[in-house]
């Protein structure tokens, strides 16, 4: 009884280092508990959090569609020009929903969509279109959190037709 007892030890103390690191052999074609599954459950960056781009004569617009169950941090918004003697002002970007990160603490997310805009600052602002990156950083509910992201995007002139689901509340 006393040999059986060792070799469970022994077995526990190999078997669970193993199985965290998700190395556990999963046989064939088996599923493993163990397993990475969940990683495959993820949608990529672009997937999750849609952005477009559009401008009037005044401002620019940046707006995000956002996946179920994924959300984009509300201080991690930046915006760069790409377009030569343009630039833009400070940022205009609403109030988020209130949420306490485990890693950030204090945030403010959004959920669904999401639309900033920044004063044009450019000493010719014809209806051309403006290249622009943007910066962002999202999450998923389920716990994973993407890195930074930049986008390219041309900020064309009137706003795009169907980018954008508003509600009538």
């Amino acid at each position: 009884m006393n040999t059986a007892f060792t070799f469970l030890l022994v077995l526990l103390f190999v078997a669970t280092p193993v199985a965290a690191r998700g190395e556990f052999p999963a046989g064939s074609g088996k599923s493993s508990p163990f397993g990475t599954s969940a990683q495959r459950e993820f949608l990529a960056t672009k997937e999750a959090f849609r952005a477009s781009a559009w401008r009037d004569d005044r401002r620019l617009y940046v707006g995000f569609v956002i996946a179920e169950d994924y959300y984009l941090h509300r201080h991690r918004f930046a915006l760069e020009s790409r377009s030569p003697g343009v630039s833009f002002g400070e940022l205009a970007i609403p109030p988020g929903e209130p949420m306490v990160h485990a890693s950030l603490g204090e945030i403010e997310v959004f959920y669904d969509q999401v639309v900033f805009s920044a004063p044009i600052e450019a000493s010719d602002t014809a209806a051309e279109p403006l290249a622009i990156t943007v910066t962002f950083q999202g999450c998923s509910d389920l716990g994973l959190c993407y890195p930074p992201e930049l986008v390219e995007l041309d900020a064309l002139y009137g706003f795009p037709s169907g980018s954008l689901r508003f509600s009538s509340s």
